[in-house]
């Protein structure tokens, strides 16, 4: 089966639906039995060869900064009371509400309220007495003020990655050795993940010779953008500079409630009034970034070049060299940042009028680009200022970062390249004239998928999500009704941002995502010719053809996506700025942030102290998730389905619907021929049963099942999204025949009508399972196929409808497109198990 060949309903039948109340965009409340989909926990297996030269020796044991604080409680006799200076655990919770919840006005109101003073009784009467114990509390490297002609604020980087490296909460996710990981025994597939796993983090960064035997790299990631503060009127702006290093596991980094990357510094926002013109404007704005980013940053030069004896997370005592090694940053900020010109590549020399060819251009080179810099400060007529397109920045901030190669750290951004650059500013505009809002309105549903029920043209702010959204659709759309060339371009590029996103990549997932750029590379030209572009010189276009080599060098993009420090704009930013006057805000901001990571680090302090004391000699961030629950079940709940290692089903205990009758079936959920096909399936499975189907019987119906799907490693690391829920299924209906062949070989599509179980008379189903459940009992109706074994159900899909060129139906629109429409696609978008199941064809 191909990834978009038509898929025929040949009985389709009415049925209602049911769905969450507040799912307003997902369609009406019916009936309709749901299959849900989550990812198996366990890791898959991966061979790792160490580093061969020694590295992360131990230097000796030290005590962390918890320890050091455990310590000094122990000598004021503050033993049993680990929430010091609070007087109890109950006035520690008070104290983590009040700080993170309420403001000074509010928070002297609620202390003054009788049943606060009377009952509650907290140590603190007042915002002034609460903030006053509130800096008691232990803080970290603290701020420091500059003021080179514009305000500046920042931390000490080297004191930061202190931070971060002897953390204990990190303790289990922070890797000091690096690691070349393959996915087979053989050594023959290497893996890129994590920045441990590709060895340029530590010796293209820092080549051997320069690294002392047995001391560690510890790569630092940094990231910044402006962000507005105020909503609806006024200017105010911040530009954080947030820092995190490669050692800790990059799942964690991306988690804003883990603390993982913190911010290290305020940037000065001006427009250079002073300057008449923009150019000079310009120069002066690119100026400031790179002195203010030389000071933030000169700690870095001395530790890079001789390191840092550090206290580890495991209390051990390494030599560390932390070094630039990632810069995260959209488009505009890695061309300052690179001291390039926007319409130019910050990662390579490529000719402006060459962007849109598909080859490989030499990289940019620091030590070249430094001495075309001076040699245009001193008047000298330099060819390659031009070439190259530099701008007048003489001295910029990375110029004397030991191993720092500015131009490798530019990380690709595949929110604003992909996402909003190529997929939507490019691809969706070139095809808008076929796209129209009635084919979005049409779309069949699917959980977790937003229906656009008013088309895409009233969406007035386009996120991320609704990118994403879209991109799960727009082939279907478009399919038909384009030249055929237009469709494998779209489809390449749709290719290529599903497998940016791997979390986990491979050699042969990298060749793919290569053969994916190629393709489009190939068909491109059909938009030159239908008049839709004049030329492919586009910097987002020509940025895609760095991503493979940016992968196997510093690991996969998912861990330097700038979706997370855009994230951490709402708690560094809008909240510090919300909780000031609105007035010299900055100095605010940074006093409200000290406090508010002061209660954070004690919170942690606290959980360390009391695991101490357990069980566990280490802390784990498990009480640390985000506010989204993750849906689990016990081992025990999911019942092996036979088809795949890891791949089982679970079903509720109790049925939603009880006692239902054949008519009711019939009507209410869509399955007219349902005692013709319980007659089939009983006369297959029972031969020898002389009780036949009957209409008198009554069934017991289950509104939904959970389909565990195998882990996959590189699009499973994460924490899974909540359940979806399906109508269509794939179902395993020749088992010989799939197991022998590949891809969807001896696969149907089923749609789903009722989920039920076998009334006793007719007897007992085979069950192949190891320890039989009462939920093996049950069965499905489904459009495609008769009454068949929940065993039989492979994982959920989603069907667009066939639109071809022609109009859409107006029908189409307000009906259930599943009953309207006989042609569908199988879509392959829908998520990336699906997408990746689908690509092995």
């Amino acid at each position: 089966m191909h990834r978009y060949c038509p898929t025929v309903m040949t009985e389709p039948v009415g049925i209602t639906r049911y769905e969450p109340e507040d799912a307003e965009d997902y369609g009406p409340q019916t009936k309709r039995a749901r299959v849900e989909e989550v990812a198996d926990e366990e890791d898959p297996t991966q061979f790792h060869k160490v580093f061969p030269h020694p590295v992360a020796d131990v230097l000796g044991v030290g005590q962390t900064a918890f320890e050091e604080i455990w310590e000094a409680q122990l000598d004021m006799g503050l033993e049993k009371n680990p929430w010091a200076p609070f007087d109890s655990e109950e006035e520690w919770g008070l104290t983590e509400w009040l700080s993170k919840r309420v403001n000074k006005t509010a928070t002297d109101e609620f202390l003054k309220l009788t049943i606060t003073k009377n009952w509650t009784q907290p140590s603190f009467t007042s915002s002034y007495t609460f903030k006053k114990k509130l800096k008691k509390l232990p803080t970290g490297p603290g701020w420091t003020y500059g003021k080179p002609l514009h305000e500046l604020w920042w931390q000490d980087p080297v004191e930061c990655v202190r931070e971060l490296i002897g953390n204990p909460a990190f303790k289990d996710y922070l890797s000091y050795v690096p690691k070349k990981v393959y996915a087979d025994p053989q050594g023959k597939m290497r893996v890129y993940d994590e920045m441990w796993t590709v060895l340029r983090t530590w010796m293209g960064l820092l080549p051997m010779e320069h690294l002392p035997s047995g001391a560690i790299v510890a790569p630092v990631i940094l990231a910044s953008d402006k962000t507005n503060l105020t909503h609806f009127r006024g200017d105010k702006a911040a530009w954080p500079i947030y820092l995190t290093i490669g050692n800790i596991r990059k799942d964690i980094r991306r988690q804003p409630s883990k603390h993982a990357t913190v911010l290290i510094g305020y940037l000065p926002i001006s427009k250079m009034l002073h300057f008449k013109d923009d150019e000079a404007q310009q120069i002066g704005r690119y100026r400031l970034f790179h002195n203010c980013m030389r000071l933030v940053m000169e700690p870095l030069v001395e530790a890079g070049a001789r390191g840092v004896d550090m206290i580890c997370a495991d209390r051990n005592i390494r030599h560390v060299y932390p070094i630039l090694a990632v810069y995260i940053a959209d488009h505009p900020k890695q061309c300052l940042i690179t001291c390039c010109k926007e319409n130019h590549c910050p990662r390579c020399v490529v000719g402006l009028k060459h962007r849109g060819d598909h080859f490989d251009s030499p990289f940019r080179d620091v030590n070249e680009t430094r001495a075309t810099l001076d040699r245009h400060k001193n008047g000298e007529d330099s060819y390659l200022f031009e070439d190259h397109g530099l701008c007048a920045i003489y001295f910029p901030f990375w110029s004397h970062l030991p191993h720092t190669d500015i131009f490798m750290c530019i990380t690709l951004d595949i929110l604003h390249q992909l996402h909003k650059g190529v997929f939507k500013d490019h691809i969706v505009s070139w095809c808008s004239t076929i796209i129209s809002d009635a084919h979005f309105q049409a779309m069949t549903d699917f959980h977790g998928l937003r229906h656009f029920k008013r088309g895409i043209s009233t969406v007035s702010q386009w996120t991320c999500m609704e990118h994403k959204e879209m991109q799960c659709i727009v082939l279907g759309v478009i399919a038909g009704a384009v030249e055929p060339h237009v469709f494998q371009a779209a489809r390449a590029v749709l290719d290529f941002i599903y497998y940016a996103q791997y979390q986990s990549h491979t050699d042969k997932t990298l060749a793919r995502m290569q053969d994916a750029l190629d393709e489009f590379h190939a068909n491109k030209l059909i938009f030159v010719e239908l008049g839709l572009r004049q030329h492919f010189n586009i910097p987002k276009v020509h940025l895609m053809c760095h991503y493979v080599q940016s992968i196997r060098a510093l690991g996969s993009a998912d861990g330097f996506n700038s979706e997370s420090p855009e994230r951490l704009h709402i708690d560094y930013a809008k909240d510090a700025y919300q909780a000031s006057s609105k007035v010299d805000y900055i100095v605010q901001m940074t006093h409200w942030l000290e406090l508010q990571e002061a209660v954070f680090r004690h919170g942690i302090f606290i959980d360390w102290v009391v695991s101490k004391g357990g069980l566990s000699e280490s802390l784990h961030l498990d009480s640390l998730e985000d506010d989204e629950e993750e849906l689990t079940f016990a081992d025990s709940d999911i019942i092996p389905s036979g088809l795949l290692a890891l791949h089982g089903y679970r079903v509720a205990k109790t049925c939603l619907f009880p006692t239902i009758s054949v008519s009711c079936l019939q009507t209410e959920f869509g399955a007219i021929d349902f005692i013709p096909a319980l007659q089939t399936f009983l006369s297959h499975h029972f031969p020898n049963s002389s009780i036949p189907a009957s209409q008198y019987d009554r069934f017991d119906l289950f509104k939904s099942v959970l389909l565990q799907l195998p882990r996959r490693d590189h699009i499973n690391r994460c924490k899974p999204p909540s359940p979806a829920h399906f109508d269509v299924v794939f179902v395993v209906e020749d088992h010989q025949l799939w197991e022998s062949g590949t891809g969807l070989d001896g696969l149907r599509l089923a749609q789903i009508r009722a989920i039920f179980k076998l009334p006793p008379q007719y007897g007992k189903f085979p069950q192949l399972l190891r320890d039989p459940e009462p939920a093996t009992n049950l069965y499905r109706l489904a459009c495609l196929t008769p009454v068949i074994s929940i065993q039989v159900l492979l994982q959920a899909a989603h069907l667009i409808p066939w639109f071809g060129s022609s109009k859409v139906d107006v029908s189409w629109v307000n009906g259930d497109v599943l009953e309207l429409v006989d042609d569908f696609y199988v879509n392959p978008y829908i998520n990336f198990h699906l997408f990746d199941t689908l690509e092995h064809l």
